[in-house]
């Protein structure tokens, strides 16, 4: 993603290309037999059912069709690329020096340029969404650290600060919030102390004190704003919200198509209720589901994400030596953070951010997998 979102798009095809031809070489489909998998095959023929009785059926097919790439990317990564724990250590540690790499970059571009938004190495505003999907698994590894008390708490605090700065930095409004979900759900699980929790809870809010004192304008998107409702993206994301939601209502059974509620915007063949009339997608994966594929794809879709889910929550019982508990652990609290409702605010079709998700999900199914194995 650095390099190319392009190039990105053509690693995740050509691995997903070589895994159904792994499959079909050595006659190996045991794969095809997990739940998730299936619940994306039967989202993606009702995504394809929906387009062909679309009123612009090749587009929406195409687009429809090709979110295969995703969850096939995904299955390669666990059931076929990565079946040793080293490989995946190997992996996290990459992940882990990408993020460094990251927050390097954006210290920089913030002390020596006058860039509103980070451009480095993206050249897109991407920082956020990507700090807080690959970054996630680490910024629950810190907060277990540091409330199930184990060794390495200062270096730990010190991450979580750090992050937490260069969270709110990326503006990433929605990435932000799911320190909030860690604190909250660590708050009470694996195990509750008053004092541990009030701890993390002062050191989280001294942290924002300390941001919010040097960048008060920053109060106005994080808070004021959106009290008030009068912040310009978040009107737009309401509007575009409703517009998704009222395409459900009107067409619950089979949906509009794939990509169809910002297709049929742009051919004027529905309302908009965007404030600023932008014609595009409902931002929200889940109002998208519902809005164009319809009752029972927008089922499946959710179904998915709660199976692995589930299966994260029951990893979680299986106690092993420290890393591989904190790990599981942490694959868990990353599923709540990236599947909550207002986690993916983009297109679920598209390409650019879609990467990061599949991604991460990826690294949840190695672990899936490691677990079965043992």
């Amino acid at each position: 993603m650095m390099i190319s979102k392009s190039l990105t798009d053509l690693f995740i095809v050509l691995i997903a290309i070589s895994f159904i031809f792994s499959s079909i070489f050595k006659f190996s489909w045991n794969w095809l037999n997990t739940s998730w998998i299936r619940l994306a095959i039967l989202f993606l023929l009702f995504s394809c059912i929906s387009a062909s009785i679309s009123s612009l059926f090749v587009v929406s097919f195409s687009n429809g069709f090709a979110w295969i790439r995703f969850p096939l990317f995904a299955g390669a990564i666990s059931f076929w690329l990565i079946k040793d724990r080293e490989v995946l250590y190997f992996a996290l540690l990459i992940n882990f020096i990408s993020i460094i790499f990251i927050f390097l970059l954006m210290g920089v571009e913030t002390v020596f340029t006058d860039h509103i938004a980070f451009e480095w190495p993206f050249r897109n505003p991407l920082n956020g969404p990507f700090i807080h999907k690959i970054g996630i698994l680490f910024f629950c590894v810190s907060f277990l650290i540091v409330f199930l008390e184990l060794k390495y708490k200062t270096l730990a605090l010190f991450f979580i600060f750090v992050s937490v700065i260069f969270s709110l930095l990326s503006g990433h409004r929605s990435g932000s919030f799911s320190f909030i979900i860690i604190i909250f759900l660590l708050s009470f699980w694996p195990s509750f102390k008053i004092k541990r929790s009030l701890f993390i809870v002062c050191f989280f809010f001294i942290v924002l004190l300390l941001y919010f004192s040097f960048n008060i304008e920053k109060l106005d998107r994080y808070l004021f704003d959106i009290f008030n409702f009068s912040n310009t993206s978040l009107l737009q994301y309401l509007g575009q919200w409703k517009t998704g939601l009222i395409v459900f209502f009107d067409n619950p059974i089979i949906g509009v198509g794939p990509t169809n509620v910002q297709n049929y915007l742009s051919e004027n063949l529905i309302v908009n209720y965007d404030p600023f009339k932008n014609n595009e997608h409902p931002h929200n994966h889940y109002i998208q589901a519902f809005a164009e594929t319809g009752l029972i794809g927008g089922i499946l879709y959710i179904a998915m994400f709660l199976n692995i889910t589930f299966t994260s929550f029951n990893n979680t019982k299986n106690e092993k030596n420290i890393i591989e508990n904190l790990i599981n652990k942490a694959v868990f609290i990353t599923c709540i953070c990236i599947f909550w409702p207002f986690a993916n605010n983009y297109d679920l079709y598209g390409q650019q951010q879609n990467a990061y998700l599949w991604y991460v999900i990826s690294i949840i199914l190695v672990s899936h997998q490691l677990n079965k194995k043992s």
